[in-house]
């Protein structure tokens, strides 16, 4: 009996040793091919540096800072491409740095890149400026830390393989002008109500539609604090928050609409006004005449010198009115 013991024993130890060398090859061959293709992408981004004339302290300036982010694990096959239509577009290669930069300091800060990628492709797309892509970036991982901060201590048990999805949606409420602490409120009673974090992230997107809903509107972003500010105060929880804000939304529209219907009929009294007494057909009364229009043309007595030709020494110098071409 401790012979068999003993020899099933040993037949575990084989296998687990034999499975412990079966992974260290496998990560060994991944790691390798990995270091490979990241030197192909490498060398094949230099060349094309050099091929788009940049001088030889701005390509090691760039190599170098894409050797630095590529350490730290980031998908090389679409940075490169991404790397390289910025230089087939001829951005300055110190903008290219500070886009590296900013995805460096996203990674060292526990920050997935992701969605910085996604920002960086979609501004290649699109061909927006690139100082402007270099701002929507910064933007971007700004938004990412602040909604890293306010995740701290709340959903700390949901770390899932959608977590990045669900972060994106809740920047999406960040970037879609959602005020900070509306929305650091909402996490915060959502994680107290125990609600799962793709409810709260939903509610931020769905606030993030009501924002930019706001300011179609006209409102400010004065106004638009003031809205989202008391429709969280108006709940205890979260259900219903998006409600109150549109309900508040629909008010402000119907106020300003009257507000613009009381102006624009109010211009045409008084536009009204102005033409009955530049007509003639208004009120009598000197002041009120000499108060819109000046006192001589239509009520002066005719002359004989009006019977003759206009000369270039008797124009209109008072006219407020451009000259015809």
């Amino acid at each position: 009996m401790k012979k068999l013991r003993f020899t099933e024993k040993l037949n575990n130890n084989r296998i687990s040793s034999f499975l412990f060398t079966l992974l260290f090859i496998v990560l060994f061959l991944v790691f390798t091919e990995t270091g490979f293709a990241q030197e192909k992408e490498l060398a094949n981004l230099e060349r094309i540096l050099q091929q788009n004339r940049y001088s030889s302290f701005q390509q090691r300036m760039i190599i170098t800072t894409t050797q630095e982010l590529l350490k730290l694990q980031v998908d090389h096959a679409e940075l490169n491409k991404l790397l390289s239509t910025s230089i087939a577009n001829r951005f300055d290669a110190y903008n290219i740095k500070k886009i590296l930069e900013v995805i460096i300091d996203a990674k060292k800060n526990g920050l997935s890149e992701k969605s910085l990628l996604n920002k960086f492709k979609e501004g290649l797309a699109k061909r927006v400026d690139e100082r402007l892509i270099v701002e929507v970036l910064l933007k971007e991982a700004e938004n990412l830390k602040i909604v890293k901060n306010m995740l701290k201590g709340n959903f700390i048990a949901e770390v899932s393989f959608e977590q990045d999805i669900i972060v994106d949606s809740l920047m999406e409420g960040l970037n879609n002008g959602v005020p900070q602490d509306s929305l650091s409120e909402v996490i915060t009673r959502g994680a107290r109500e125990g609600k799962r974090l793709r409810e709260v992230a939903e509610v931020s997107a769905e606030m993030g539609n009501l924002s930019l809903k706001a300011y179609e509107l006209g409102l400010s972003e004065q106004e638009v604090n003031e809205v989202f500010s008391k429709a969280v105060a108006s709940r205890s929880g979260i259900d219903g928050i998006c409600e109150d804000i549109q309900d508040t939304l629909i008010a402000a529209a119907i106020a300003k609409m009257n507000l613009a219907t009381r102006n624009s009929s109010g211009s045409s009294s008084q536009s009204t006004s102005i033409t009955g007494i530049s007509e003639g057909e208004g009120s009598t009364s000197g002041s009120s005449s000499s108060s819109i229009i000046p006192s001589s043309s239509s009520t002066s007595t005719p002359t004989a010198s009006d019977d003759k030709p206009d000369t270039g020494s008797t124009s209109d110098s008072g006219s407020s009115s451009p000259p015809e071409n």
